[in-house]
């Protein structure tokens, strides 16, 4: 069991790593194609189909869920990507 919770909690770990990259990198600036966007969405939208078996036994993966399905809407959200391109033009 302690093997099992071990590998559930390293799981956890990385996707939590990796969400936080991705939006450091949305709060950057350096995600600025909505092309780009569109792939990173598709990723996390993977990983949390991954993520959804340790869902029952562990908090964290609801956390992160929710925190993922977010982090989704916030890279597909085509208003914050006109907002940085009439910036631009400016």
């Amino acid at each position: 069991m302690q093997s099992e919770t071990n590998i559930y909690e390293r799981v956890i770990d990385y996707f939590e790593i990796e969400f936080n990259d991705v939006k450091k990198q949305l709060k950057l600036g350096l995600l600025d194609d909505y092309k780009e966007r569109v792939l990173t969405s598709q990723k996390i939208n993977h990983a949390l189909t991954l993520l959804a078996p340790y869902v029952k036994s562990e908090w964290r993966a609801r956390q992160l869920i929710k925190s993922g399905e977010a982090l989704k809407n916030e890279l597909l959200s085509v208003r914050d990507i006109v907002g940085k391109n009439k910036l631009r033009l400016v």
